[in-house]
C-alpha cells in the first residue's frame, strides 16, 4: 500500500509540474498579446504620406538604436539617389529615432529652392502600442501659398 501511495504521489507530482509549466507558457502568451510587430524583427518601420504636391514623405522609424542607425543609413542612400534624380519614387526620406523609451514628436518642413515652406509634416510615435495598432502617426499640415 505504501508503494502505491508513493507511486501515485510521484505521478501526480509530475503531472502537476507539467500543468504548472503549461500555465506559465499560457501566461507568456497572454502577456505578449499586446505586443505589435510592424516590421520584420530587427527592422525599422516605414510610414509614407502623399503630400499632393507631386511627391511625398517617407519616415523610417527606428524603435531601437540599432534600427535607427539602419534607418538613417537607408535614408542617406535614398536621399542621395533623389538628389541626383535617380529615385524610383518622388519621396523625401527622413529618419526618426524612437529608441528613447518615451516616444517622440518630430516636425519636418519641406522647403523649395526659393526657400519657401511648401509642406510641414508632424510625426508622432509611441514607444508601446496594443496589438494591431500603429506605433506612429504621420500628419501633414496644410501650408498656404505665399502671395
Amino acid at each position: 500500500m505504501k508503494r502505491l501511495i508513493i507511486g501515485t504521489s510521484i505521478a501526480l507530482g509530475l503531472a502537476w509540474g507539467g500543468s504548472v509549466s503549461a500555465a506559465q507558457d499560457e501566461t507568456r502568451t497572454t502577456t505578449l498579446q499586446h505586443v505589435t510587430v510592424n516590421a520584420p524583427p530587427g527592422q525599422y518601420e516605414i510610414y509614407v504620406v502623399d503630400l499632393h504636391l507631386g511627391y511625398g514623405l517617407t519616415a523610417f522609424v527606428g524603435n531601437t538604436h540599432r534600427q535607427y542607425v539602419q534607418a538613417r543609413r537607408e535614408v542617406e542612400r535614398l536621399e542621395a539617389l533623389r538628389k541626383h534624380g535617380m529615385a524610383r519614387q518622388p519621396l523625401v526620406a527622413v529618419a526618426v529615432d524612437n529608441s528613447t523609451g518615451h516616444g517622440v514628436a518630430k516636425q519636418f518642413q519641406l522647403i523649395d529652392s526659393a526657400q519657401n515652406t511648401v509642406a510641414v509634416v508632424n510625426v508622432y510615435c509611441k514607444q508601446f502600442v496594443r496589438a494591431g495598432g500603429k506605433r506612429c502617426q504621420v500628419v501633414p499640415l496644410s501650408v498656404r501659398a505665399s502671395v
